[in-house]
């Protein structure tokens, strides 16, 4: 492994006693972040029987009413395989119909009537923990966050190398 990486054992060495800066890691408090506001959604909206991704994914299918998976992945930001593992779980629990397009390589994804019921459900509940997050953060620091992680989503974007497909 060395070798390929070009490094000599005192390179590495050294390198491993440089250590990573005292700086907080971004990616680390990011997903440990995510996490936290994941439980929390998830936690506010548990009666509701859908986990706040799953929320995300129907309410967006709801205001399409036919949508291909592609065009949801677009949508969601999503690659298509996160996507269509999330999907086979709504199919299963008779959320969301996936039917055949008039090309058969297409999916198509409507919401049945208990999908639309369960973000009825959710919905309100989702509604008062946002609002429980504002009041808590600030309506400013809520707002500058939201700036802020945009923001970063887009330097992010700049500094992904090119893809090589």
């Amino acid at each position: 492994m060395l070798t390929q990486l070009g490094l000599k054992k005192q390179d590495l060495n050294t390198i491993l006693k440089q250590g990573m800066s005292m700086d907080a890691c971004t990616c680390g408090e990011i997903r440990r972040a995510a996490r936290a506001v994941t439980l929390l959604y998830d936690k506010a909206f548990e009666s509701s029987g859908l986990l706040s991704t799953q929320l995300g994914v129907l309410y967006t299918i709801y205001n399409s009413a036919s949508i291909t998976i592609s065009q949801l992945a677009g949508e969601l930001d999503m690659d298509r395989t996160t996507l269509t593992r999330n999907l086979s779980v709504l199919e299963r629990r008779g959320l969301i119909n996936i039917t055949s397009g008039k090309d058969h390589r297409t999916r198509i994804i409507t919401i049945t009537s208990k999908g639309t019921n369960s973000i009825t459900n959710a919905i309100p509940l989702w509604n008062e923990i946002q609002r429980k997050v504002k009041r808590e953060m600030g309506e400013k620091a809520w707002h500058e966050l939201i700036q802020s992680l945009s923001q970063f989503m887009k330097i992010a974007e700049r500094l992904l190398p090119p893809d090589k497909n």
